[in-house]
């Protein structure tokens, strides 16, 4: 199986030898609203915890919901990273 992506760098990123699956993009999108409309802003490395697949799939599935108009990127604040402490 291949899966291959390229980033703004044009570097090319596919999953590791050792984890092949793959979070289907369209479902960790709803996801990823789903948890935000849950839990409010919440930092790029927070939002990948609660997820089992690459970090550059949450970046795929972040980047095509800001195209779409359903997301908005902010620098973050120090309340965003209170919310983190929810998750422990």
């Amino acid at each position: 199986m291949a899966i291959i992506i390229k980033d703004e760098e044009d570097v090319i990123k596919g999953a590791h030898y050792y984890l092949f699956k793959r979070y289907p993009l369209e479902r960790l999108e709803r996801e990823i609203l789903q948890l935000l409309n849950e839990k409010g802003p919440l930092p790029l490395s927070a939002i990948w915890r609660n997820f089992d697949c690459h970090l550059w799939e949450v970046c795929a599935a972040l980047k095509r919901l800001k195209k779409k108009g359903l997301l908005e990127e902010s620098d973050s604040t120090s309340r965003d990273y209170r919310n983190i402490l929810d998750f422990l």
